[in-house]
């Protein structure tokens, strides 16, 4: 029986002039769950990543405490433009662009949704990001092999939406709860993969790690 394991990167640097690099708790988030997945001796046959910086250094601390299969790196795993989707919807609205997570709880599903109806979007289209990804997953499962990628929440979430027969409204929403390096599994029977966990964060239990349960 196959499984795909799939963890979003650690918090990364919101707010700064490169928000695609990990900030210091994003890297303590991503040792810790390294060290926990040693813990529990979970094992994998082979491991990827997608390309982006936050990726990569999420991968990075995991590995420090786990002994891996060498991770490939996979563009097709990297997250959607969300940037350029939501400033496209500010000026078209005459809203104002998030700026703390009670705006972007109510401004991303707008968004998101804008942009899978093809309203919204001069780059990548959503069905042409929700190919890639969804091949790039399909490529790598496999039966009776044990796949872990790491990469984002949107990658995330157009996988569970098709796992899950998802409408974008509740992709949307999905996606606002999911944790930085957080963990989701996947399983593959009868040919079908079918979710076993979501979001979990059990290496941020502690109680001095309670602050470290972040979203963005």
């Amino acid at each position: 029986m196959g499984e795909v394991t799939l963890i979003r990167h650690g918090q990364a640097s919101f707010g700064t002039d490169d928000y695609d690099r990990l900030s210091p708790l994003g890297h303590a988030q991503a040792e810790w769950l390294g060290d926990y997945i040693n813990a529990q001796g979970w094992q994998f046959d082979h491991a990827l990543r997608g390309g982006l910086r936050r990726h990569r250094e999420t991968a990075e601390g995991i590995v420090k405490h786990l002994d891996l299969p060498k991770l490939q790196e996979d563009p097709r795993f990297d997250e959607m433009h969300y940037d350029p989707l939501e400033q496209q919807y500010v000026r078209e609205t005459g809203s104002t662009a998030s700026k703390s997570r009670s705006d972007f709880i109510t401004t991303f599903p707008e968004v998101f949704c804008g942009w899978g109806e093809g309203r919204l979007g001069e780059g990548e289209t959503f069905a042409s990001f929700e190919g890639r990804v969804l091949a790039a997953l399909d490529a790598a499962t496999q039966k009776d092999r044990r796949t872990l990628i790491v990469t984002s929440g949107g990658v995330i979430g157009v996988i569970l939406r098709r796992t899950m027969g998802l409408s974008l409204r509740a992709t949307a929403d999905l996606l606002l709860n999911i944790h930085n390096a957080s963990v989701h599994r996947l399983t593959l029977e009868e040919g079908r993969l079918r979710l076993s966990l979501f979001n979990a964060s059990p290496h941020l239990d502690p109680e001095e790690r309670a602050h470290a349960r972040t979203y963005i």
